[in-house]
């Protein structure tokens, strides 16, 4: 049995419950062990107990205990992961995803309910991947990326590290997303983008520059 122990109390971190919990009716041999989480107001989350703020964790890591960092913003995914390097991160799929040929998926990785990943494409670490998205063949998904619920990925696309993509996006194939670039919900990407940008709109055009 592995004790999993999750990062992270706001709403992601119930989306990732609610993953843990289908696969223990799925007869994965997990349990959820608690909460750790700097928000002293909140005492658990849908019943699990916060047990300790996230700078304690090194109490928590032994060798029956694996972490989830089931946090949205991708910096404070990474530099938690980069804090805690030693540490075992579970890797949630959840049991309505469908998974294709030859598809790698990085440690700590999250991937929700009603996702399609298609064969020959590379997640990376710490990526969360939320109800409903659509990743297509031969797609590269680089570390600590985030996917809102049911954005779309064409071909050949590829994601740079800390790349957030909103609801309901779409990328056409062949475009690559620099690093740490935001694109807003319900946009279309129709060319390259580069690294700090924000793109917004139907064709995604940059709003802003980070």
């Amino acid at each position: 049995m592995k004790n999993l122990i999750i990062i992270g109390s706001d709403v992601y971190a119930r989306r990732v419950i609610k993953c843990i919990e289908a696969l223990i009716r799925f007869g994965e041999e997990i349990s959820i062990k608690g909460i750790l989480d700097n928000n002293e107001e909140k005492n658990d989350v849908k019943g699990y107990k916060i047990l300790d703020k996230i700078d304690n964790a090194n109490l928590y890591n032994d060798e029956d205990t694996s972490f989830i960092i089931a946090i949205k913003n991708n910096k404070t995914r990474q530099e938690i992961a980069d804090k805690f390097q030693e540490f075992d991160y579970y890797t949630v799929i959840h049991p309505k995803t469908h998974i294709g040929e030859n598809v790698s998926i990085g440690k700590g990785s999250i991937i929700m309910d009603e996702v399609n990943i298609k064969d020959n494409t590379k997640i990376g670490n710490h990526v969360i991947i939320n109800h409903g998205c659509i990743i297509d063949e031969n797609v590269i998904v680089e570390d600590y990326v985030n996917l809102l619920q049911s954005s779309s990925l064409g071909k050949l696309v590829k994601l740079d590290s800390l790349t957030s993509i909103g609801k309901d996006v779409l990328v056409i194939p062949k475009i690559c997303i620099g690093k740490k670039s935001i694109i807003k919900n319900s946009s279309i990407v129709i060319e390259d983008v580069g690294d700090n940008c924000i793109m917004e709109g139907t064709p995604a055009k940059i709003i802003k520059k980070l």
